[in-house]
């Protein structure tokens, strides 16, 4: 009898321990600044991992060293860090409102084409610039995996 109770005691632990819901520890992309000495950006994506074919919205918002003008752009473009090609066209989305130097902004781009031809590393880079004036204002770039 004594076995049973303990058996039932060891089960009754188990199951117990078995059922406590389980911390899963989400792969993150880092985003890390650009190496050319811009301000960095803060770059949240979803989903994240990013999935193939999909489409992707990136949040992009920080503070930067330069004033951003209206029509300025975000730039999202996906490249193959071994042959350094793009893997497809890059994502344009005009500013539509400037911000003073040192002001925070953000500026969401809700539907990017995530390329079906990602190469099993790839590199993603998320710049702020004015395509015409040739200025960039603020970079950051992440390590992807497949």
């Amino acid at each position: 009898m004594k076995i049973f109770i303990f058996a039932f005691i060891l089960f009754a632990t188990l199951f117990k321990i078995n059922a406590a819901p389980h911390q899963f520890d989400k792969r993150v992309t880092d985003f890390y600044d650009c190496p050319d000495g811009l301000s960095g950006l803060d770059v949240v994506m979803t989903p994240d991992p990013l999935v193939s074919g999909q489409v992707a919205s990136f949040k992009v918002s920080g503070t930067l060293n330069n004033d951003i003008p209206s029509g300025a752009d975000l730039r999202i473009r996906f490249s193959d860090p071994t042959s350094n090609t793009l893997i497809a066209h890059p994502y344009y989305q005009k500013f539509n409102e400037s911000f003073p130097v040192h002001t925070p902004f953000s500026i969401t781009a809700p539907k990017v084409n995530v390329p079906s031809n990602l190469a099993s590393k790839y590199i993603i880079d998320v710049v702020i610039e004015f395509l015409i004036l040739g200025d960039i204002y603020g970079c950051s770039m992440a390590d992807g995996k497949n």
